[in-house]
């Protein structure tokens, strides 16, 4: 007769659940043997000619992680002169959800937080939901770059922007 007042068969332990890493976000990872260099020649032909190949823009970005991304902005001006933002907006601007999502795939994690924040509070009335999200699910280090970005992109402190930019409990909060 089987052991039932333990809950657990005999002679096993309880399990354990793996341990959580922390200092990876998304589900991207690193390609292997990603080139910045190669990779806007690839972008650089799908916008060349006549008519823009979004799914090798899409393709290519997509398979790539953030930290192989980012270097592609300096690689692209390197190698032709031109910014690459500026062409990709120009070749997608057709379909705002394509180029929104391609901007964002282009951006540092710290970048991508700061002009979000920016947006929530860039009209009138604050949305005070992306604030609260985005602040209270990074770490102090994290805010701190996210604060030196925001710094030099909008002249501004990330602070100083929330606390003229709320009132009541959120700007007590921050």
């Amino acid at each position: 007769m089987p052991d039932y007042d333990s809950g657990a068969p005999s002679g096993s332990s309880a399990p354990v659940a793996p341990p959580i890493n922390r200092g990876y976000r998304g589900s991207i990872k690193d390609y292997p043997g990603a080139d910045p260099l190669r990779d806007v020649e690839v972008l650089r032909k799908a916008m060349k000619g006549f008519g823009t190949d979004e799914n090798a823009i899409i393709e290519l970005l997509g398979s790539r992680s953030n930290k192989q991304r980012v270097p592609m902005v300096a690689a692209y001006k390197t190698t032709y002169g031109k910014d690459l933002i500026r062409d990709l907006k120009s070749e997608i601007s057709g379909n705002l959800e394509s180029w929104c999502m391609v901007l964002a795939m282009l951006k540092t994690p710290a970048q991508f937080d700061a002009s979000e924040l920016r947006e929530a509070m860039k009209e009138l009335g604050t949305d005070e939901a992306c604030l609260i999200e985005i602040l209270s699910s990074r770490t102090n280090a994290e805010i701190q770059e996210i604060n030196q970005v925001f710094q030099a992109e909008y002249g501004k402190s990330l602070e100083d922007a929330i606390s003229s930019d709320t009132s009541g409990v959120i700007s007590v909060g921050f």
